[in-house]
């Protein structure tokens, strides 16, 4: 999810396991290249770092850098990543971060948690039962439960407004795709979008 239009850029279904990481990785990545600067804000699970770092590291040479730097393969220039650190069930917490770029500007301290990242996935886990209730008839398989995550997703960046946008946009409003919100009725009409004004 885009955090600041609330965009939320990919829902995907499955077994939680490297490949579906991975894959939600990857489309992430691949939306968010048009940017200069990127800042990644995971909820801690480590797993969303392992496939971030072959995509977004680079190895810096030796030239413009002091001898005494111990780094050197980073996370690529303008790249912040922030990954909640946590524990599991009582274990200890496991601290997995990559050095930043030493050209990239880091946000203080205080911008850098994902409290907004945990209540945007209450939120979300209490407008769709599916997230949480596998005895759902729509919901027991994964392309039911695939379905069902699209449709909020819809919902979300096109017909809800969002409280974080002074109550009155929508994330697709924000990012400039189109100027109001979508009924219902259009977003279930398939000619609805063909007469959006964008």
């Amino acid at each position: 999810m885009e955090r600041e239009s609330r965009y939320w850029v990919t829902a995907q279904a499955g077994r939680k396991d490297e490949t579906l990481f991975t894959q939600g990785t990857q489309d992430t990545w691949a939306w968010a290249q048009g940017a200069s600067t990127i800042r990644w804000f995971t909820d801690g699970e480590r797993r969303y770092g392992k496939a971030l770092w072959p995509l977004a590291s680079e190895r810096l040479s030796h030239q413009g850098l002091a001898a005494t730097y111990p780094f050197r393969k980073v996370w690529r220039e303008g790249l912040e990543v922030a990954i909640k650190i946590k524990g599991s069930q009582g274990q200890r917490r496991v601290v997995w971060l990559k050095v930043d770029h030493p050209f990239t500007a880091l946000s203080p301290a205080s911008e850098v948690h994902a409290n907004h990242n945990e209540a945007n996935n209450a939120a979300l886990r209490r407008r769709c039962s599916a997230y949480r209730r596998r005895q759902n008839l729509y919901a027991k398989t994964t392309e039911g439960l695939q379905r069902s995550l699209d449709v909020q997703r819809l919902i979300h960046n096109w017909v809800r407004p969002h409280w974080g946008l002074q109550g009155k946009q929508t994330p697709a409003m924000a990012m400039g795709f189109t100027t109001r919100p979508i009924s219902m009725a259009e977003l279930l009409n398939p000619r609805g979008f063909e007469a959006l004004p964008l």
